[in-house]
């Protein structure tokens, strides 16, 4: 599979999530609750791997610096709606609009990096680059997912995503330490 249809699997994944939030939220049942986590997971895991093999593969083509720039700040936004929201389960906080806006910018963003960083991407890879981009994407991804709750885990590998490459492989060594260990999953 190559990397433009595994990224549009998890949006479509991600998309039906969305509805199910939004239509739990507004109905005032508890079910949401637990379509935060599996979103919350989903979105950073996804975002992630596509940052460290998509957007750092592209940052330096003329094509599409401005795109991949704009997606890293996305990336960022959605995940802090995405943790807020999280929060907000605690507190039994009403969702619904939270839960709207980040239905509202996750779309946006996927359509954008559907129609706009796709075609840029289209004109650095070979179909050979894109699938081998695409295999590597799928394993980060479920590498990533194991620390997908930590938000010092995520905001780590976000920093490390947006340094220069020279850079990326001496920071993750150094902050490696500060990264917390996943909890085991009860049985």
């Amino acid at each position: 599979m190559n990397i433009y249809d595994a990224l549009s699997k998890d949006h479509r994944q991600f998309e039906r999530l969305l509805d199910r939030l939004n239509e739990a939220a507004k109905a005032g049942d508890d079910s949401w609750k637990g379509v935060v986590d599996e979103l919350r997971n989903g979105v950073i895991a996804h975002a992630r791997a596509e940052e460290a093999l998509f957007y750092n593969a592209l940052r330096d083509a003329d094509e599409s610096k401005d795109a991949v720039r704009k997606s890293y700040a996305e990336h960022a936004a959605v995940e802090g709606e995405l943790r807020t929201l999280g929060a907000a389960k605690l507190f039994d906080a009403g969702a619904t609009a939270l839960a709207e806006k980040v239905r509202k910018d996750l779309a946006q963003h996927i359509q954008e990096e559907e129609s706009v960083t796709y075609e840029a991407a289209r004109k650095v890879f070979s179909e050979e680059e894109a699938t081998q981009i695409g295999a590597a994407f799928e394993q980060m991804k479920t590498e990533t997912a194991k620390g997908g709750e930590s938000i010092v885990a995520s905001t780590i590998d976000l920093i490390a995503n947006l340094l220069p490459p020279r850079l990326t492989d001496m920071f993750r060594k150094y902050t490696q330490a500060a990264r917390p260990e996943p909890e085991p999953k009860p049985a």
